[in-house]
């Protein structure tokens, strides 16, 4: 299932400190019908030329193997992914409360299963994404589903970092380098939900 809004789960770091996240809030809530045209691939740029003095040496590229497209009518795939992503909120609610509580709290014998368990979600998640590649018209919203699950991914990790240290001072670095990473986390999010309601399948 497709994580639609890990919120982040922190607040800015003062000069002295990072703090704790305050408690998730809030998500992403794709429509079901959404209306704006799907974004339009920017045209690959020009390969530069390459001058040698010896064209046999130069190194070749293999070419790039194509990214996989689903078989199933466009519109019907695109409503399967924007289930999914629908039916996990929930769950993400969950992951969220449970990591945020944690961090809040300051405990990190607390904090490190419920990192994990977003780890454990983000897995699942990865592995939909790839068995159900996408139709054209909403492959940017997939590609940046993958993006946004390892920028929370990233965050998780960090947060087990953090209560790999046992807190207290000994943690200050670790926890303001997972606040970092759950704030780009959320960016990510932010730019996902936009995608999404730009994206359009067609009958």
């Amino acid at each position: 299932m497709v994580v639609v809004a890990l919120v982040a789960l922190a607040s800015p770091r003062g000069d002295a400190r990072p703090t704790a996240p305050p408690s998730a809030s809030g998500g992403l809530i794709p429509a079901a019908s959404v209306t704006a045209p799907p974004p339009t691939a920017d045209p690959p740029s020009a390969m530069p030329s390459v001058t040698s003095v010896v064209p046999s040496a130069a190194p070749t590229t293999p070419p790039a193997t194509p990214a996989p497209r689903t078989s199933t009518a466009p519109r019907l795939a695109y409503a399967a992914f924007l289930r999914r992503i629908n039916d996990d909120r929930a769950t993400v609610d969950r992951l969220n409360a449970n990591l945020s509580a944690a961090v809040q709290a300051q405990d990190p014998v607390a904090t490190r299963p419920a990192a994990v368990a977003i780890l454990d979600f983000v897995d699942r998640e990865r592995d939909w994404l790839r068995d159900n590649p996408p139709a054209d018209c909403y492959a940017a919203a997939h590609q940046e589903a993958g993006t946004m699950l390892d920028a929370y991914g990233m965050a998780a990790d960090a947060f087990i970092a953090w209560a790999d240290t046992g807190g207290g001072l000994a943690g200050l670095a670790a926890l303001g380098d997972a606040v970092d990473l759950a704030q780009t986390a959320a960016a990510v999010s932010t730019m996902f939900g936009q995608t999404l309601d730009a994206t359009r399948c067609p009958s």
